[in-house]
C-alpha cells in the first residue's frame, strides 16, 4: 500500500507541473497538434521503459479488447483536457480535473467492487458542487454565465478519463504487468488522437480550398527551438503514467486516482502566479469545495 501511495504522489506532482506546461503549449501550437505530438512522445517513452526492464508481452484477448476501449476513452479525455487548458482559466479547469479522483470512487465501486467508506462517498457531492461554482460568474442583475467553455471540456474529460483509469485496474488485478497494461492502453489512445488529427486536418484543408475556412492566426511552426517545451510535456507525461501504473499495482484504484489529482493545486498556484489569473470569490469558493471534497475522499 505504501509503495502505491508514494508512486501516487509522484504522479500528482508531475501532473500538476504538466498542467501548467500544457497550457502554454496548446495556446502556442493549437490543441490537436499539441496533443498528437505530446501523447505520441509519451507513449514512446513508456515503450522504451518497458523494453529496458524487459516487460513480458502476455495478455488475454478480453483484456486487450478492454484496453482498446479504455484507450479510446483516454483519447477523448486528452482532447477535452487540452481544450480546457487552452480556453482556461487554468486556476478553474485544473481543480475541476481533480474531480476525477472523486468520480473514480464511483467507477471503482461499479467496475471493481471496491468499497470506499462513507466519507469518500460524502466527498463526491461536495467536490461536484465546487466544480459547478468554480465554473460560474455572476454578473450585474444576477445574471449567471459560464466563465468560459473550459470547465465544460474539463468536466467531460473527467467523466470519461476517470472511467478509464478505474478500468485499468481490471487487467492489473488479473495479473497483467502494469507497464504492459498502461502502454497497451496508451497505444490505442495515440491511435485515436492521431485519427482525429488527420480527419480534422483534411477537413480544414478542404474548407480552405473552398474558401469556407475562417481566417485564423497562423500557428507557430514546430521547430527544435520552439517545440522543446512540447517535447518536455511528452516526456513528463510518459513518466507520470508509468508511475500511475505502478501505483495501481500496489493500492486501490480509487485511492490512487484521488492522490494523483492533488497535484492540481500546483496548477492553481501557477495559474495565479504566472498567468495573472484573477478569480472572483465564487470561483475561489468552488475551488475550496473541490479541495474539501477530494480531501474527504482521501482521508475517509
Amino acid at each position: 500500500m505504501l509503495t502505491g501511495i508514494i508512486f501516487g504522489f509522484i504522479t500528482a506532482v508531475t501532473l500538476g507541473i504538466n498542467s501548467l506546461l500544457t497550457a502554454v503549449v496548446v495556446r502556442r501550437f493549437g490543441v490537436l497538434r499539441s496533443v498528437s505530438v505530446t501523447v505520441t512522445l509519451a507513449c514512446m517513452v513508456m515503450i522504451a521503459w518497458a523494453a529496458l526492464i524487459g516487460v513480458r508481452i502476455e495478455m488475454e484477448a478480453d483484456h486487450l479488447y478492454l484496453l482498446i476501449f479504455m484507450g479510446s476513452c483516454i483519447g477523448a479525455a486528452f482532447l477535452c483536457g487540452y481544450m480546457a487548458l487552452r480556453l482556461g482559466p487554468i486556476s478553474v479547469v485544473s481543480p475541476i480535473g481533480a474531480l476525477g479522483g472523486a468520480m473514480t470512487v464511483v467507477y471503482s465501486f461499479w467496475l471493481l467492487g471496491e468499497r470506499p467508506g462513507e466519507l469518500q462517498w460524502a466527498g463526491i457531492p461536495v467536490a461536484v458542487l465546487g466544480a459547478v461554482l468554480a465554473s460560474l460568474v455572476i454578473q450585474r442583475g444576477s445574471k449567471i454565465r459560464l466563465i468560459t467553455l473550459g470547465p465544460v471540456f474539463a468536466l467531460t474529460g473527467v467523466l470519461v478519463g476517470s472511467f478509464s483509469n478505474a478500468g485499468l485496474k481490471i487487467p492489473i488485478r488479473d495479473g497483467v504487468d502494469p507497464n504492459l497494461t498502461v502502454i497497451t492502453q496508451r497505444v490505442f489512445t495515440v491511435a485515436v488522437i492521431l485519427l482525429v488529427f488527420v480527419v480534422f486536418s483534411r477537413v480544414t484543408v478542404q474548407r480552405r480550398l473552398r474558401g469556407d475556412a475562417r481566417p485564423e492566426t497562423s500557428p507557430v511552426k514546430i521547430t527544435w527551438r520552439t517545440g522543446w517545451l512540447m517535447g518536455l510535456v511528452g516526456l513528463i507525461d510518459g513518466g507520470s503514467f508509468i508511475c500511475f501504473g505502478y501505483a495501481l499495482a500496489h493500492a486501490p484504484a480509487w485511492l490512487i486516482s484521488i492522490i494523483s489529482q492533488t497535484g492540481r493545486v500546483i496548477a492553481v498556484i501557477g495559474g495565479v502566479m504566472f498567468f495573472n489569473e484573477r478569480l472572483h470569490s465564487l470561483q475561489w469558493t468552488g475551488i475550496a469545495l473541490i479541495t474539501v471534497g477530494v480531501v474527504m475522499s482521501l482521508l475517509g
